[in-house]
């Protein structure tokens, strides 16, 4: 893992196919989500899932919700799926 001046691992996350370099030994919900929608704030319509694979031992795959965090790690893959009420 790339390490910077500053002593922080960097790690490569893959959300929506797209990778990312992450600093951060978490991401939020909503920081996936935003990685995945930029600058598209949710409205009140707008209802997201987040699932993620090849995440660390035990915890390997699943879900985020809103207000919740996992551990990332190198190669970890998000997906986050956008549906809207009309």
């Amino acid at each position: 893992m790339p390490q910077d001046d500053h002593g922080h691992h960097t790690v490569t996350i893959i959300i929506n196919t797209r990778p990312y370099d992450w600093e951060a030994k978490e991401i939020t919900f909503e920081q996936a989500v935003e990685l995945a929608y930029p600058g598209q704030p949710p409205t009140e319509q707008d209802t997201y899932t987040v699932r993620y694979s090849r995440g660390h031992d035990g915890h390997g795959s699943g879900s985020l919700t809103a207000g919740h965090s996992v551990k990332v790690k190198n190669g970890m893959v998000f997906d986050v799926y956008r549906t809207s009420r009309s």
